[in-house]
């Protein structure tokens, strides 16, 4: 039987896989006790940056194929359960394709699925490139999520957030979202959705999150690897 191990694609952007990398390390400790070395995941990460493909992920032929690429250099490096640190980058997901034995997760699935436990209604915060092919709809319509997209103007602070993670700018990042946050508060959210895998790093930078749950993609693609990890884990 192969021993688990965790792959991890970064690189759209780099900071994402880093904070996704740190979450799974926290995951395994806090939820499955891992203390000593030898208690912590298997984890390879690929962190590729991919020519041609801007801040907010437009897509391409080069990001589809820059994303394959990745996901077979971490099965070639043994990965079994494999995630990657990019929202966008799942609407390639039915076109990669991996071994019978190695798991890729659906990180928005996942994302949905954990939404869908609280009867309230979200705030989506995505990339442009995200929104514009409603990447996360159909997911939160099948789990029943009720959920409600930035306007316009709030889009472009959104897309410019996550150009500021990027370049490791996170306190600006983290003042326009938490503009965003507080108006949200004003309307009457009480939960939104950080569907874009720089954002949970803008609003762990924002001053002031006015009390609203955020449902991180970071945060529930790391558990979800370590999940499986510790459930397929051979020792």
């Amino acid at each position: 039987m192969v021993k688990a191990k965790i792959g991890l694609v970064s690189g759209v952007g780099p900071l994402a896989g880093a904070n996704v990398l740190e979450k799974i390390f926290a995951c395994a400790a806090l939820d499955h006790g891992a203390v000593e070395d030898a208690e912590y995941p298997d984890v390879v990460l690929v962190n590729h940056g991919i020519s041609g493909v801007d801040n907010t992920a437009t897509l391409s032929d080069n990001f589809k194929n820059g994303i394959i690429s990745m996901v077979n250099q971490l099965e070639d490096n043994g990965a079994t359960i494999i995630g990657i640190a990019c929202n966008t980058a799942h609407l390639y997901l039915d076109e990669i394709k991996v071994s019978k034995n190695t798991i890729l997760v659906n990180l928005i699935d996942e994302v949905a699925k954990e939404a869908a436990k609280t009867n309230q209604k979200y705030l989506l915060l995505t990339s442009a490139a995200s929104r514009q092919q409603k990447l996360y709809h159909s997911y939160l319509k099948k789990y029943g999520v009720e959920f409600e997209e930035v306007t316009l103007e709030e889009q472009k602070k959104l897309d410019e957030a996550i150009s500021l993670v990027m370049a490791y700018k996170l306190e600006e990042a983290g003042a326009l979202v938490a503009s965003i946050l507080q108006r949200a508060h004003g309307q009457g959210f009480r939960a939104v959705i950080a569907g874009c895998t720089e954002l949970p790093i803008a609003i762990d930078n924002a001053k002031n999150t006015y009390g609203i749950e955020i449902i991180g993609s970071n945060y529930i693609l790391a558990r979800a690897l370590t999940d499986i990890y510790y459930s397929n884990r051979v020792c």
